[in-house]
């Protein structure tokens, strides 16, 4: 299982933003559908060995978590295009609406999982994988000796992860890099999919 873990600072936690201007009201969701796409979609397949959890921290309600299980989703219910994949985003979200606990998950389509699970809260739940985080200055993605499954990586959005973030990760996952420079998360994503594939890393 290959597990993406994104945290969204700004992206909004509620179905209050606008579809035909996700950029401008929804805190960044378009860069997270974009995301969700370099995770699952080839050119005429669903890769079902993915998993990706994306915490979101904007207004007016965080935080909030969903979690996209690869194995359970119907293919055709999350498209490639950033609309219909909005639409289900906002509507986890609403579901989000009246949970407390943290620890409680509400399957609002299949394979699509709402919660309270803060970013730390993702982080510790996955800390038996063998976790990775990307990060500019890491060690050469290429010099990485990979084990044959279980991997996880951790990816900020457009901001990027705190100090705070980097030292809660420092301890548990192995900081990596996929080249020199700052890339969009959806590339970076697309990127280690496609170097796992040249693996053979299931």
């Amino acid at each position: 299982m290959r597990v993406f873990i994104i945290k969204a600072n700004e992206a909004h936690t509620d179905y209050d933003f606008s579809l035909k201007d996700l950029p401008g009201t929804s805190g960044r969701i378009d860069l997270i559908c974009r995301s969700l796409n370099a995770a699952f979609h080839l050119s005429h397949s669903f890769r079902k060995n993915v998993r990706v959890y994306v915490t979101f921290l904007g207004p007016p309600d965080p935080p909030k978590t969903i979690r996209f299980e690869g194995p359970r989703i119907i293919p055709r219910l999350l498209n490639p295009d950033e609309i219909s994949t909005a639409k289900i985003i906002g509507k986890a979200l609403k579901a989000g609406r009246e949970l407390n606990s943290p620890t409680k998950e509400v399957e609002v389509f299949p394979g699509v999982f709402v919660s309270r699970m803060t970013f730390e809260d993702v982080v510790r739940r996955n800390v038996r994988m063998n976790l990775y985080v990307l990060e500019e200055g890491g060690k050469d993605i290429f010099e990485v000796k990979f084990p044959k499954d279980n991997v996880a990586f951790v990816l900020g959005d457009h901001i990027g992860l705190s100090e705070e973030d980097l030292r809660l990760l420092e301890s548990v996952a192995e900081r990596i890099s996929i080249g020199p420079r700052a890339y969009l998360t959806s590339h970076v994503i697309a990127f280690v999919n496609i170097f796992l594939d040249r693996l053979r890393i299931p």
